[in-house]
C-alpha cells in the first residue's frame, strides 16, 4: 500500500512539514532503504538516524521521519513524533499490509531453546501442507529462499517487510523467534500472534536489564493481548512459575500438575492431559523439551494431534548449532550454541547421558553480561575433561575472559582434566585428541555462527565445518 505523507501523519498524529509525498515502504536501517521508502531516523545505540539521511536520500528515501530535535534543514519532506521507534510498527504494518494479511503467527521467547522451537513448528507446519516462513537467529525462510540472520529478532519495519513478502510467496503463516530485547526495543509492535510460547528463563542479557526480574518483565510483555491471543508455558523453573501469575491472555501449562504432562523415554515423546498423543523422536531429552512447547502449541491452535504425530515423525526436526553432530566420524562431536550457565549444564548433562566421557569446549563472549562467565565454567566443569578457550572477545581481552572461566573451573577440576588453549581451531583438535572414540566432544558456544566478533571485526568462522574437518582428518 502507498499513502501520502499527510494521510501518515493525520493516521498517526504525526506533525509534518504538510509535504503529499507518496510513500510505498519504511526502513529504520538506511542500508535497506528501496525507492519509495520512508526512511525512520531514530536514537540508536551508538549514533542517531539522522546522520544517515544522506545515504537513505541517495538510496532512494523520499521522506523521513524522525524526532523534534533531529529534524533536517531544507525542504525534504519530514514527520516528526517524539519517539519514531513507538510508531514504527503501525506504519509499518500499514504500509506493508500485514494488519490485514490474514496469516497465522507463532512467537516463542525464552532464554534457552526459542530457536530449536521456532525451527521444529515451522518444519511441522510444512508437514502439514501449511506454507510457512520463519525468522529465527539461525535463518529466516521466505517462500523459497533462505536468508542469513543477523537479530535474533528483526527491527520491526523489517519484520513487517519481510511477512509481506512472506504472504507475497503464498506464505499464510509465519514462526517468528521473540527475544526480551526485542519486546523493549519495539520490534514486534502491531504484530498479532495467534499463539505464543515459553521456553524456560535462566540468567542472560543482566547487561541489558540489570535483574532477572526485569527480564522477566520484558518477557511477559509478549503474553499480553496487545501481542498474543494464547500462550503456552513450560512451566519447569521458578520463572516460569511466575510469568504465569503475569499472563493477561488464555494461556495452558506444561508439566506436573499442568494442563499438558509429558515424558521422554526410548525416541518416544508421551503427552497427556487436555490432550493426548505419542510423537517418534531421535533429539534426545533435551531437545524433546523444545518439541514439546511446538506441538502443544499446533494443538492449541486447532492442529489433530494424529496428523501432528504423522508430521513430526516425518520432518527432519534438525536445527543447525544446536547440539548439531557434525559428522559421523568418531569420537561424536556435537556443536551448540549453548552460552548461558543453564544451557551449558544442560547441554553437558545431555551429552553426557550418552557417552562414557565428555571432553567441553568452552569460550565466552565479550561486553556481555560478564556475571555469568563463572556460572558457565562451573557447568562445563561437570564433563570428563574441559578445554577454555576464545569465543567473540568482541573489545574485551580475550586472556582476561579465559582467566575468569579457568579461574572457576580449577576449583572444582583436577588440573589433568583441564586445558587453556586460546585458539578454538587448535582447541577443538585437542579436544578430539584427548577424546576415544566411544566418547564424545561438545563445542559450547559458536553454534550456527559463520564468524567471531574481534574487535569491533567480524572474522569469518564457521566452527561447525572446522570441527567436521578436524574429525574427519586422518
Amino acid at each position: 500500500m502507498s499513502l501520502e505523507t499527510s494521510e501518515l501523519a493525520r493516521k498517526f498524529r504525526l506533525s509534518s512539514n504538510y509535504f503529499h509525498t507518496l510513500v510505498s515502504g519504511v526502513q529504520l536501517d538506511s542500508r535497506l532503504i528501496v525507492p519509495g521508502d520512508l526512511f525512520i531516523a531514530a536514537e540508536g545505540e551508538r549514533s542517531h538516524g539522522i546522520e544517515f539521511l544522506e545515504r537513505a536520500r541517495a538510496a532512494g528515501a523520499v521522506a523521513v521521519l524522525t524526532d523534534e530535535h533531529h529534524v533536517p534543514t531544507g525542504d525534504f519532506p519530514t514527520l516528526i513524533h517524539p519517539n519514531p521507534k513507538q510508531v514504527a510498527g503501525e506504519i509499518a504494518g500499514e504500509l506493508y499490509g500485514t494488519r490485514t494479511a490474514g496469516m497465522r503467527l507463532f512467537g516463542v521467547t525464552g532464554t534457552n531453546g526459542k530457536t530449536s522451537t521456532v525451527s521444529y513448528l515451522q518444519q511441522i507446519l510444512t508437514q502439514l501442507q501449511v506454507s510457512c516462513g520463519l525468522s529465527a537467529s539461525t535463518n529466516r525462510i521466505v517462500g523459497n529462499e533462505i536468508r542469513g540472520s543477523e537479530l535474533t529478532t528483526p527491527e520491526v519495519t523489517q519484520l513487517h517487510k519481510m511477512l509481506a513478502e512472506m504472504r507475497a510467496a503464498g506464505q499464510m503463516a509465519a514462526v517468528i523467534e521473540v527475544s526480551a530485547q526485542a519486546m523493549i526495543r519495539n520490534r514486534v509492535d502491531a504484530i498479532l500472534f495467534e499463539t505464543v510460547g515459553f521456553t524456560n528463563l535462566s540468567r542472560d542479557h543482566l547487561d541489558d536489564f540489570g535483574s532477572m526480574d526485569q527480564y522477566l518483565v520484558a518477557k511477559a510483555r509478549l503474553f499480553t493481548s496487545e501481542f498474543a491471543k494464547s500462550g503456552v508455558i513450560l512451566n519447569e523453573d521458578p520463572y516460569a512459575a511466575q510469568l504465569i501469575t503475569m499472563c493477561q491472555i488464555p494461556i495452558v501449562t506444561i508439566g506436573e500438575g499442568g494442563d499438558y504432562r509429558y515424558r521422554f523415554t526410548g525416541q518416544q515423546l508421551s503427552i497427556s492431559g487436555k490432550q493426548t498423543g505419542v510423537f517418534s523422536f531421535t533429539g534426545g531429552a533435551l531437545m524433546a523439551k523444545n518439541l514439546v512447547v511446538a506441538v502443544v502449541m499446533l494443538l492449541e491452535a486447532g492442529f489433530d494431534v494424529d496428523a501432528l504425530s504423522s508430521a513430526v515423525s516425518n520432518a527432519n526436526l534438525n536445527v543447525s548449532g544446536r547440539l548439531q553432530r557434525v559428522s559421523e566420524k568418531k569420537p561424536a562431536v556435537f556443536v551448540d550454541y549453548a552460552h548461558t550457565p543453564a544451557g551449558v549444564e544442560a547441554a553437558v548433562q545431555e551429552i553426557a547421558s550418552r557417552y562414557p566421557s565428555l571432553t567441553v569446549v568452552l569460550g565466552a563472549s565479550g561486553n556481555r553480561d560478564q556475571g555469568k562467565r563463572a556460572a558457565m565454567a562451573e557447568a562445563g566443569a561437570k564433563a570428563s575433561t574441559l578445554i577454555i578457550t576464545d569465543q567473540h572477545p568482541r573489545d574485551e581481552d580475550p586472556a582476561a575472559i579465559r582467566e575468569t572461566l579457568v579461574s572457576t573451573a580449577q576449583k572444582i577440576m583436577d588440573s589433568g582434566r583441564l586445558f587453556e588453549i586460546s585458539d578454538p581451531e587448535a582447541a577443538i583438535a585437542k579436544a578430539i585428541e584427548l577424546t576415544s572414540e566411544d566418547s564424545a566432544v561438545l563445542w559450547c558456544g559458536p553454534g550456527h555462527l559463520k564468524y567471531r566478533e574481534i574487535s569491533g571485526t567480524k572474522v569469518p568462522f564457521d566452527a561447525i565445518e572446522i570441527a567436521r574437518r578436524a574429525v574427519e582428518r586422518d
